[in-house]
């Protein structure tokens, strides 16, 4: 599977509780995305800044990456899967 690098600024509803942060869902292009599962995460250090990085399957993109930066808390989508 191939993924097209975007790094686009997105807006994201997540749960941040004790035990992690769990996105829900997206707005990414005028359009919202439920996120439907969570395939993989893990953090990142660039520097000082922390980022977060989340593996997703969203209803309406298919397999992507998202990315919260801890220090900016900016989200991200970084890449979304090509389909050939």
């Amino acid at each position: 599977m191939q993924y097209e690098s975007l790094a686009e600024p997105i807006e994201v509803i997540a749960h941040f509780a004790t035990n992690g942060i769990r996105p829900i869902r997206f707005l990414w292009r005028g359009n919202a995305h439920r996120i439907e599962a969570v395939r993989g995460k893990w953090t990142t250090l660039e520097g000082q800044r922390q980022c977060r990085h989340f593996a997703v399957t969203a209803g309406g993109v298919g397999n992507c990456e998202i990315v919260f930066d801890l220090d900016s808390m900016i989200w991200k989508i970084e890449s979304v899967a090509v389909v050939n």
